[in-house]
């Protein structure tokens, strides 16, 4: 087969094959530049809350937290959001607990009703709680990565945001919402890993990679023929 034949087809047939790619490593990263990643974090669905630790309410001490709890690693006097007197937060082996500092008693895990008034006062938008789920396995795709038992918390607003809170520490871990997810479908295509959409050296990737490279030198191959056979039309 004459070079100009060849590098013909050799185009046509890669631009062919990897060309679906392209258009999806186009499309995915142009939505990933447009959109303000701070939005897609979610930043302006939560309140940054800064609750200030009401001491004065702490009738526990710190020295009496510490001979309750001999395996602590670390003790700590926290506040949260929708309690009056402050918590100790004790970190142990087996994870971390919550108590309370007014009356010594322990909170952890949060029931539902506790974790629906930390979930509103997170929560920054204009929506109302839908739903209230406890997972403890089958995590959904959006959280894959973060350790269970968690609180999933759906607010009927239009961006379909969910809060998750960690049931022992009441603290907010993630937020999601209906453009996070979208950034997340199109990121599966552009790193294409449809697994856990989180492998950016996976082989298919490096595969398409290299195919989209071969297609641009051959193309590159293509152009020199395109040339040489004006310049001879020319002479």
């Amino acid at each position: 087969m004459k070079p100009v034949f060849l590098s013909r087809t050799l185009h046509k047939w890669l631009a062919l094959f990897v060309g679906l790619q392209l258009v999806l490593w186009t499309v995915s990263g142009f939505y990933m530049v447009v959109v303000d990643l701070d939005f897609i974090h979610g930043d302006s669905l939560v309140h940054n809350l800064r609750s200030p630790i009401p001491v004065e309410e702490a009738k526990v001490t710190f020295t009496e937290i510490v001979r309750q709890h001999p395996a602590a690693t670390q003790v700590s006097l926290k506040s949260l959001p929708t309690l009056h007197a402050p918590v100790y937060e004790i970190t142990e082996a087996a994870g971390k607990v919550l108590i309370d500092a007014a009356s010594g008693q322990r909170i952890s895990p949060l029931n539902e009703n506790l974790v629906l008034s930390l979930a509103s006062a997170y929560y920054a938008g204009q929506g109302k709680i839908a739903t209230t789920k406890f997972l403890e396995r089958d995590a959904p795709s959006e959280i894959q990565t973060r350790p269970l038992p968690l609180w999933q918390v759906n607010f009927d607003d239009w961006l379909e945001t969910t809060l998750y809170i960690h049931p022992d520490t009441g603290a907010l871990v993630t937020r999601r919402h209906r453009f996070w997810r979208w950034f997340d479908f199109l990121w599966m295509f552009h790193i294409m890993d449809y697994d856990t959409r989180s492998d950016m050296n996976n082989g298919l990737l490096r595969a398409s990679t290299i195919l989209g490279t071969v297609t641009v030198l051959s193309g590159g191959w293509l152009l020199y023929f395109s040339f040489r056979r004006r310049r001879a039309a020319v002479a």
